[in-house]
């Protein structure tokens, strides 16, 4: 996994103070990096155009601008008059290399092989006025291919879009990964996100974090190592099921199919279960690992008897984060598995917050960080970019799909959860496994985005490779 920063303007005084590394230093290396990116995509002779503010973002593409003129015919659009004083001098060095001036905004834009967003950076607070808006909006109408420079123009560093925000096909952030990046929202404008080294290795530039980005290696399968066991070593694992049976068999089908030795759905009711599904009435002291929430409904809730859980690994999902009960479960034992909604309802029980959604989704990160330091449990916050936190650490997973968005996808989810957990895994890294085996199920997933089936997601995991 890598470090995601709130704030990276600390780290580079870091540099400046360690390794004498003057600003202009480290920006000479920032614009480098977008250079030598574009140097890789696209060939000699076409069209760059650098839109430029004011600030020290216009300056590193003024910066970049310079560099690539002569191999590329470089021009840019200068969006502010007020500029800072390494805006001003990279100005002036960019227009002694060649570099010209945009006389035809929209002629420059739709002509333009490329193009470089420089606007704003990670210190923007406002929303955009209109004129800033509009020049937005023509920017992402351009059919060139759009670079933004540290943070897409209109995204702050909470990852909340202010007003109009610059939709990028490629992000080229400074230094190292900035967490707004990695907002729900922010998916839709950063497109793909690479890191512009400045000049120091990662391992003397940055520093701890609180703030954890997930990769695929941090995918750990529960692939099996000894011959010789039996079902009983691989745990057993029970959902209890309620209103609506279909969540308890999802779950119940993707435990198994993530390697539990067995599994029960708890039910007095007949089911109709697949034949290495097993059935009880009640729990039992050999079952370690449990679900509860999915499809449970009011009266499943109200009819629960939170004593006999206490002691298991648990899955929490759905319908339980509406109940008080929920308190009672929350332990070091526990993984929480809530949409938005949810978490909502279990910020009001919790005493933490009370809010709506769009609030949450707005203040996804610290919502989540403030619940982990209260609780010791295992909280998975699902949405775009998923959020995992633990004791006061997130931890993002960022390969969700729209695909994803179906019902019943989340009981898969809660399902491999368990599976982890009935297997041994301590809490965290169940979450991790599992919602990163959740997400990469879909790499062959050949069908269109709309025709997931949750099924599709279980015949995945059954297939994945670590890589």
């Amino acid at each position: 996994m890598k470090n995601l920063y709130l704030d990276t303007r600390v780290l580079d005084e870091r540099a400046g103070e360690k390794f004498d590394l003057s600003e202009e230093l480290l920006m000479e290396d920032a614009a480098a990096g977008i250079a030598n990116f574009i140097r890789k995509k696209f060939k000699k002779g076409e069209r760059v155009l650098g839109i430029c503010g004011g600030g020290n973002n216009g300056a590193d593409v003024l910066c970049t601008l310079r560099m690539l003129e002569g191999e590329y015919e470089c021009e840019f659009i200068l969006a502010s008059k007020n500029l800072k004083p390494l805006a001003a001098k990279q100005l002036e060095r960019a227009k002694f290399a060649g570099v010209r001036e945009s006389k035809d905004a929209e002629n420059s834009l739709n002509s333009a092989k490329c193009v470089i967003d420089g606007l704003f950076g990670s210190g923007l607070n406002r929303a955009l006025d209109q004129n800033l808006s509009a020049l937005i909006s023509k920017i992402n109408a351009s059919p060139a291919y759009i670079i933004a420079c540290d943070l897409p123009s209109g995204l702050n560093s909470d990852g909340k879009v202010l007003g109009a925000c610059v939709k990028a096909d490629a992000t080229i952030t400074m230094g190292a990964r900035k967490l707004g990046l990695y907002s729900d929202v922010a998916k839709d404008y950063v497109g793909k996100i690479r890191v512009a080294t400045l000049g120091i290795s990662a391992q003397n530039y940055e520093c701890e974090s609180d703030y954890h980005l997930l990769e695929k290696c941090d995918l750990v399968l529960p692939n099996r190592k000894n011959q010789c066991v039996n079902k009983g070593d691989f745990g057993h694992a029970f959902i209890i099921s309620g209103e609506h049976i279909g969540a308890s068999k999802l779950c119940a089908k993707a435990a198994f199919a993530f390697g539990t030795g067995l599994v029960n759905v708890i039910s007095n009711e007949s089911l109709n279960l697949p034949t290495h599904i097993m059935q009880a009435s009640k729990i039992s002291e050999k079952m370690n690992a449990g679900a509860v929430g999915m499809g449970l409904g009011k009266k499943g809730v109200e009819e629960l008897k939170v004593q006999i859980l206490k002691d298991k690994k648990l899955v929490l999902d759905a319908d339980v984060f509406y109940s008080p009960k929920v308190l009672d479960l929350l332990n070091e034992n526990c993984v929480l598995t809530p949409h938005p909604k949810e978490f909502c309802s279990l910020l009001n029980l919790c005493n933490i917050a009370d809010i709506d959604v769009k609030t949450l989704q707005e203040n996804r990160f610290a919502y989540a960080k403030s619940w982990s330091e209260k609780f010791k449990a295992v909280l998975v916050l699902k949405g775009a970019n998923t959020i995992i936190a633990k004791d006061g650490e997130i931890y993002i997973m960022p390969y969700g799909k729209n695909t994803l968005a179906k019902g019943g996808s989340g009981d898969v989810l809660s399902g491999l959860v368990l599976a982890l957990l009935a297997q041994g895994y301590e809490p965290l890294d169940a979450a991790i496994s599992a919602t990163l085996a959740h997400a990469l199920s879909l790499r062959n997933f050949g069908k269109n985005s709309y025709a997931l089936e949750p099924t599709d997601i279980i015949k995945g995991v059954k297939c994945l490779r670590k890589k």
